[in-house]
C-alpha cells in the first residue's frame, strides 16, 4: 500500500463514484487535497483504474484507485483539490460529531460559534 501524500480529515459524506463506466453511491470516510477513502460502493475496483468522484453537484474530481481492500478504496486525485473544499467537508463532519470538539494547541475546547450579526445583511 502506498503511503498517502497528505493529511486526511475525517468525513462522513455520501459521494458518487464512477469506475469503468459503472457509477455508484459510496460513503467518503476521509479527505485531503490529494485523495480520499471511500467505502460501500460495491464496485469491483482494481489498483490503477481511473475513477471520478463527484463530491458535490457540479464538483467532480478525476483520480486513480491507489488501493482496494474489501469494500474500501483509496483514491489519489489527479490534481489537488482546493483547501476550501476539504474544509467544507471537515466542518460538516464537526457539526454532526457530538463527541469531537475542536481544540486549541493546548487541548482546550473552543466555545460554540455565534453568528456574526453584521454578516446577516
Amino acid at each position: 500500500m502506498e503511503k498517502r501524500r497528505g493529511n486526511r480529515s475525517k468525513t462522513d459524506d455520501d459521494v458518487m463514484v464512477s469506475i469503468n463506466g459503472v457509477a455508484a453511491r459510496g460513503r467518503m470516510l476521509n479527505l485531503s487535497r490529494e485523495g480520499c477513502k471511500i467505502t460501500g460502493t460495491r464496485i469491483n475496483a482494481e489498483v490503477g483504474e481511473a475513477v471520478t468522484v463527484t463530491l458535490l453537484e457540479g464538483v467532480a474530481v478525476e483520480g486513480e484507485v491507489m488501493w482496494a481492500e474489501g469494500e474500501e478504496i483509496g483514491i489519489g486525485f489527479a490534481r489537488p483539490i482546493g483547501e476550501a473544499t476539504v474544509k467544507y467537508f471537515m466542518l460538516g463532519t464537526l457539526q454532526h460529531a457530538r463527541d469531537e470538539i475542536p481544540v486549541d494547541q493546548f487541548g482546550r475546547g473552543f466555545p460554540p460559534m455565534r453568528p456574526d450579526r453584521g454578516l446577516a445583511d
